[in-house]
């Protein structure tokens, strides 16, 4: 039942995070990287600070608070650092295309690390899911290579092994410590990395007026994505492998699809019905393999 309630966390985590493609247009040009990076990493913090401070307190010693801390510099504060600057040189296709090496890097580092078992049945699930979703995402057209866009590809692939490393580090804490435990330090850190980066930013904007034309954005983004998908991403960690938690990366094209056809923006057909099948088939595969 625990594993069961795992893969339903991850489900809807990825689901939050396929609906973040259409609800972070909103923001595009109204805030700058340090800005967005800024509101997201404070906003979760505040929150994971109150939900810690009116809970139990578990005690950590010292050594397990900077590991966190290292774990939060990884997973918080380079990931959206790389990320987001990222964005600015490179487009959608090509940043979709390299985060299809997560879970690749995931194993490799679970393998060295935690010791994870190597199976043939977990590689051509691997496999299969990142054919599907290199399927789904080539077939949108738009990958390209310039001086511009290698350089914002490196941002990126920097961004998905920050995060790999972060998913790695962080599944032995939540085998001493609870979820929202982690949580706190991790982001606790991240925002003292954060904050030289975006205070002088946030000092220049006019926070009344963003708020008001981009209310529903920045409460999704904060509290929906930074703080609840993360959250939810991390719970399924206790009790399944980094390499299937990193896997369902795959679905996000699969369920942006979904919600792009009940909107009317794209069409059902073929090649999208047997990419999503083949991703579906990894899955199963990758799940089939004990979860340790």
């Amino acid at each position: 039942m625990s594993s069961i309630k795992s893969h339903i966390s991850l489900f809807v985590a990825t689901l939050l995070f396929a609906i973040n493609y259409w609800v972070s247009k909103d923001l595009v040009g109204s805030l700058s990287v340090t800005q967005l990076v800024f509101y997201r990493t404070i906003g979760a913090t505040a929150i994971f600070s109150v939900i810690f401070i009116i809970r139990q307190k578990q005690k950590i010693p010292i050594k397990d608070i900077l590991y966190l801390g290292l774990a939060g510099l990884f997973g918080i504060a380079i990931n959206q650092l790389l990320f987001f600057g990222g964005l600015q040189y490179t487009s959608a296709i090509d940043t979709a295309t390299i985060h299809v090496s997560n879970p690749v890097i995931v194993l490799v580092l679970s393998i060295i690390f935690l010791k994870s078992k190597f199976t043939k049945t977990r590689l051509i699930g691997i496999v299969l899911g990142a054919v599907g979703a290199l399927i789904l995402i080539l077939y949108q057209k738009g990958f390209q290579i310039n001086t511009e866009s290698l350089k914002g590809n490196l941002m990126i692939l920097g961004n998905t092994t920050a995060y790999a490393a972060f998913l790695v580090m962080i599944k032995p804490m939540l085998k001493k410590y609870d979820t929202f435990t982690v949580m706190f330090w991790v982001y606790l850190f991240a925002s003292i990395v954060i904050l030289p980066f975006g205070i002088e930013s946030f000092s220049n904007t006019n926070i009344v007026l963003i708020i008001q034309n981009h209310a529903i954005s920045l409460f999704y983004i904060i509290v929906m994505i930074t703080f609840l998908a993360y959250f939810l991403s991390t719970y399924s960690l206790r009790k399944l492998s980094p390499t299937v938690v990193s896997f369902y990366i795959y679905l996000q094209p699969v369920l942006a699809m979904i919600i792009a056809i009940i909107l009317g923006e794209e069409l059902p057909n073929f090649v999208k019905i047997v990419a999503s099948l083949i991703i579906f088939s990894g899955v199963y595969l990758v799940n089939k393999e004990p979860s340790s």
